[in-house]
């Protein structure tokens, strides 16, 4: 059973759309592109993806009457988690949010990936890095506040390191980082971890 249908079990309304640029989003263009490519652009999106997710909840979701209206919650794993963590940033009805072998950093990340892959360093790479700086959910972490957040990091993890989820845990204490003996991948431990922590959050949220 994925998590999709593990969450709907739990009582959740669950929307798993595509990424932008993704599944049934990729153009034509975009399926000729290298994963380097593809890699320079995976800020903006998880930007747009994020965006599209709060549009869709206030021009849809929340009319629908088995939905509560006043608060939902993400769920993201690697670039997933990005996405969650931006939209917990600029979303005030998102309450809570689950982020496995996770990042809350652009642009640290993005740096990250940048020397790793041998991005293109100019003015196109740098005016990215000062549009990021605007909206990272790690430098900007207030805007995370009064948000229940759960991470769970791989302590074997090089794709996304533990790095970013430990920094924002330090400036953000009352944030959940839990360590698994993993890598780039979820364990069970981490799941069962993950569904008992954001079913508690939303019925706290929600105590009927």
């Amino acid at each position: 059973m994925g998590r999709g249908e593990i969450l709907a079990n739990l009582g959740f309304y669950v929307v798993a759309i595509d990424a932008y640029l993704h599944g049934k989003r990729m153009s034509e263009l975009e399926k000729k592109r290298s994963n380097v490519e593809k890699y320079e652009d995976i800020v903006e999106v998880a930007i747009h993806t994020a965006e599209d997710a709060k549009r869709l909840f206030h021009k849809y979701f929340k009319h629908i009457d088995t939905v509560q209206k006043d608060a939902y919650y993400a769920y993201g794993v690697s670039m997933g988690s990005l996405t969650g963590f931006y939209l917990a940033s600029i979303e005030t009805l998102l309450k809570g949010l689950v982020g496995l072998v996770c990042t809350p950093s652009m642009v640290d990340y993005y740096q990250d990936k940048a020397a790793l892959y041998h991005f293109n360093q100019g003015f196109f790479y740098e005016k990215k890095l000062a549009y990021y700086e605007m909206l990272d959910p790690l430098r900007h972490f207030e805007r995370l506040r009064n948000k229940s957040i759960f991470m769970g990091v791989g302590i074997k993890d090089e794709i996304v390191k533990p790095v970013f989820a430990e920094a924002l845990h330090k400036v953000l204490p009352e944030t959940i980082l839990k360590h698994y003996d993993t890598g780039h991948i979820s364990t069970k431990e981490m799941l069962d971890d993950s569904f008992k922590f954001i079913e508690e959050v939303a019925h706290a949220n929600n105590p009927r």
